[in-house]
Formats: C-alpha cells, structure tokens, sequence
C-alpha cells in the first residue's frame, strides 16, 4: 500500500481515539465480569460473542470465511496460531491475573507487546531488522518492565506470590500477543485481513467453548454488571475493534495503527483509579514512562 493512498482524516483519528478507549476500558470490564465468572468463563464470553459479530459483519458485506479449496486452506492453520495466541490463551491468562492485580497494572503491560515484536520480528519477520534505535528503545523499555515487578520488595522477600505470578502471567500474555502479529504477519495474503480475523475468531470459540463447559461450574450469583461486563467485552473490544482495526490498517496503515499501543494504558489507569478506585505505586507510574518512551524511541522514524 503506498503512503500518498493511506487517509488519516478526521474519521481515522476519531476510530483510533475510539479503539483505545475501548481497549483500555476492557481491563476493567475484566475486573467486573469476574465478580460472577471464572477467568475461562469471561474469555469464552467474550470470544464467542465477538466471533458472531465479526461473522454476522462479514457475511453482510459478502466478504465470508476463508474457502477450503486448495488456495484457501493455507491460511486456516495461521488462522489456528493466531487464534490460539491472539485470543484463546492471552484472554485466559488476562482474566486469571486480574483476580490479583489491578485492571491499570495489566493495562501498562500491554505497552510491552509492540515492544516484544521488535526481536520476534527480528527472528522470524521478512526483513524487519532490530536497528541501533530499536535496541536502544527495547532496552529502555524492558527497565520499565523490571520496575513493575517492584525490585525492593524481591530483594526484600516481601512479595506476594501470588500477585508475582499474576504479574508473569500478563507478560506471558504481552508475548502471546506479539507472537500473535508475528503469525498474522507471516501468514499467506490470499484472502481479506477481515475475513482472517473471523476465521480465527471463529477457530477460537469452537477451542474455548467446550473447555469452559467442561471446566468452569455456572455461577451462583450473577449480577448485573458482570453481564453488562462480559458482553462489552465481546461486543466492543472484541468484535467491533476488530472491524476498526482492519479498517484502519487498510485505510490508514499500520503506522498509524500503531499509536493505539500509546493510548491503552493511559485509559486504563484513568478508568481503573477513577471507577475502581485502584492504587498505583510510584514504581508502576515509572514503568509506563519508561516502556511508553522505549516505545517511542523504536518507532519515532516509522511513525513520521
């Protein structure tokens, strides 16, 4: 796609403005769904319903699934890799985690997932090489990731176990994420990103739902909330910004794309100290201006 064809107007910005908000409220809407659902019962909830969506989207627009024939049944087992990566597994240990850390601590770790691209990229990417800018901004942002970890209290072995796992947990989640767009980068370009994104939220309702039926029990007590939760979370940031995000990629670029990874934290901060009351320490705050400008400093020429 060439740069003079790409449209960054109002729309785009506005789109861009809108997915990051609603990426940044999903933390929280995690927290709240798990009020009455299990951390597996919260990612099926939101996978299958962000699958009908996208689906019922699809086939609106005549677009479908990948086909079965000989051309089309190359991208299905990259369609299974992303929505093992992408969606299954980082749900899962999204939701699990935040039964112990706050909705804005997992929030400041998803900066690392465009930052753990770079040497993934590196590796197993088509000529997108780690530069001496891009060293230096995955250094700079991986410090940032030492300080959320809280060095004094591992040194002092005044951690918590269980909120350390829980914190290992969203970072294994950042690098299923890149690992995500690594396959998704990789994969054949013989069908639309739309009608690859369905494919694979389609693959991962039907890897989700039986083992939420088998190993979660139903709720006791469901409240309102946590409904309203589970179906914002498939609904809006699962279903509908995975439409936006197609639709920005093919109209916008990916560079443009990009500066979403600048705005989720800041929204999920903001939503989970105003709305859920949630505590930050001064190490925390720390880590986010230092992943947020490793971020910044591998992307600067990329963005411009």
């Amino acid at each position: 796609m060439k740069t003079n064809t790409l449209k960054r107007d109002l729309k785009s910005w506005c789109l861009l403005f809108f997915l990051g908000f609603i990426w940044g409220f999903s933390f929280l809407a995690v927290s709240i769904s798990l009020e009455s659902f299990s951390p597996i019962q919260v990612a099926a909830c939101r996978i299958i319903i962000g699958a009908f969506v996208v689906l019922v989207f699809c086939l609106a627009i005549g677009e479908g699934l990948p086909k079965f024939n000989s051309a089309g049944r190359s991208i299905w087992p990259y369609c299974a890799g992303m929505a093992l990566l992408s969606n299954v597994i980082p749900f899962c240990l999204l939701s699990w985690a935040l039964l112990h850390v706050t909705s804005s601590f997992a929030g400041i770790t998803m900066t690392m997932v465009p930052l753990a691209v770079l040497p993934l990229a590196h590796i197993f990417g088509k000529g997108d090489y780690m530069t001496p800018r891009k060293v230096i901004g995955f250094l700079i942002g991986f410090a940032g990731v030492l300080f959320l970890f809280e060095p004094s209290e591992i040194v002092n072995f005044s951690f918590n176990e269980s909120t350390i796992l829980a914190k290992m947990l969203c970072l294994l989640a950042t690098l299923c994420y890149a690992t995500g767009s690594i396959i998704t980068r990789r994969s054949p370009q013989t069908v639309s990103s739309l009608s690859f994104s369905a494919g694979a939220l389609l693959l991962a309702a039907l890897i989700i739902a039986p083992i939420s039926f088998i190993f979660s029990d139903l709720a006791t007590v469901i409240t309102f909330r946590s409904v309203i939760g589970v179906l914002f979370l498939g609904f809006l940031p699962t279903g509908i910004a995975t439409i936006i995000l197609v639709y920005l990629v093919k109209n916008s670029g990916p560079s443009f794309m990009s500066l979403v990874n600048y705005q989720v934290p800041i929204w999920a901060v903001l939503f989970g100290v105003f709305f859920n009351q949630e505590t930050l320490p001064a190490g925390a705050l720390l880590a986010l201006l230092l992943i947020l400008f490793g971020l910044f400093f591998s992307q600067y020429k990329k963005i411009n």
